[in-house]
C-alpha cells in the first residue's frame, strides 16, 4: 500500500505531527493513562473529493498525530467515498464483515466501516505510534482501545 503509506496522514496533517502544529483545536476526550487526547479540528475542510463529512477527529498520543477519524452520513456519500477509497488504494480486506474494508500499509493502517447502512466512519493510524500506545495501555492493565 505505497499510496498509503506515502500520504501518511489526511489532507495537511501526517501522522508524527506534534500537536504545536494544530491550530483550533477542541478537545474531545482524553486518556491520561496513555498520554492520549482526541481533538475535534474546528477549521477543518469537510470534504473528501465532492463527498461530504460530518465531522473529523484526531487522536494526539503523547501529543503526536497517531489517529485520523472521518465521519459521514448518507448512503450515496458513504458508497462515493468508499468507491473512491478502492480507486485510490486498490482493493480492500475485509475480516469476514461486509460492512468493514481495511486496507493495511507498512505505516498506516486505514478501515473504512458502514454500519447501520448510511452512517460510515474512516479510521487512518500510524501503526507505529498505534503499538506504542496500545503497548502502553497492555502495560497499565487497561483494554485495547
Amino acid at each position: 500500500m505505497r499510496a498509503l503509506d506515502s500520504q501518511n496522514g489526511f489532507g495537511k496533517a501526517t501522522f508524527g505531527d506534534d500537536i504545536s502544529k494544530f491550530r483550533d483545536l477542541e478537545l474531545v476526550r482524553t486518556d491520561p493513562a496513555t498520554q492520549t487526547q482526541f481533538y475535534n479540528y474546528l477549521t477543518d475542510n469537510l470534504k473528501v473529493g465532492s463527498h461530504r463529512l460530518t465531522g473529523i477527529t484526531y487522536g494526539f498520543y503523547k501529543d503526536k498525530l497517531y489517529y485520523i477519524e472521518l465521519r459521514m452520513m448518507g448512503e450515496a456519500n458513504c458508497r462515493g467515498i468508499r468507491e473512491l477509497l478502492s480507486a485510490q488504494y486498490g482493493p480492500s480486506k475485509s475480516p469476514g464483515q461486509a460492512q468493514t474494508s481495511w486496507w493495511l500499509g507498512q505505516q498506516v493502517t486505514l478501515r473504512y466501516t458502514e454500519a447501520p447502512v448510511g452512517y460510515a466512519t474512516i479510521v487512518l493510524g500510524s501503526n507505529q505510534l498505534a503499538g506504542q500506545r496500545l503497548a502502553q495501555r497492555k502495560a497499565a492493565g487497561l483494554p485495547a482501545v
